[in-house]
């Protein structure tokens, strides 16, 4: 079941990838920009460097998929999957992080409400793992 999840988290990551680098169609993984047709819309957020702060958050998912998958590959602890879990909260932090960039930018009250959301999602995966046994 555990490889089913690493598995899972490869596939976010690709897609991550995907989107950063190579999609023609979106330019950001961490937000919808879909949402954003006015040219003034497009400078606004050209001006943010998500782009960037995305780059930064892709290569620390990778390598921490990496650690966990080296972790659970060399040792099976349950550490792994706290590691691997971690991918998914840095993926929460970048999207925290954009929409304040957004709400800085556009004012739009719906991303603090968002800001609050990925916080308890990140409380909550944890709290989560916390509770539950682990055995590998």
């Amino acid at each position: 079941m555990y490889i089913l999840l690493f598995v899972l988290f490869a596939g976010l990551i690709l897609k991550s990838f995907h989107t950063h680098y190579i999609s023609k169609t979106k330019r950001y993984f961490s937000f919808d920009d879909r949402r954003y047709t006015g040219e003034d819309d497009f400078l606004k957020i050209s001006e943010l460097n998500i782009k960037q702060l995305e780059r930064v958050f892709l290569y620390l998912m990778l390598v921490t998929y990496l650690l966990a998958l080296v972790i659970f590959i060399f040792t099976g602890s349950e550490v792994a999957i706290w590691v691997l879990a971690t991918v998914l909260a840095w993926q929460f932090v970048l999207s925290a992080l954009v929409d304040l960039k957004l709400y800085s930018a556009f004012h739009d009250k719906g991303h603090l409400f968002m800001v609050v959301i990925w916080i308890v999602l990140i409380v909550v995966l944890y709290y989560g793992l916390s509770r539950i046994d682990i055995v590998l």
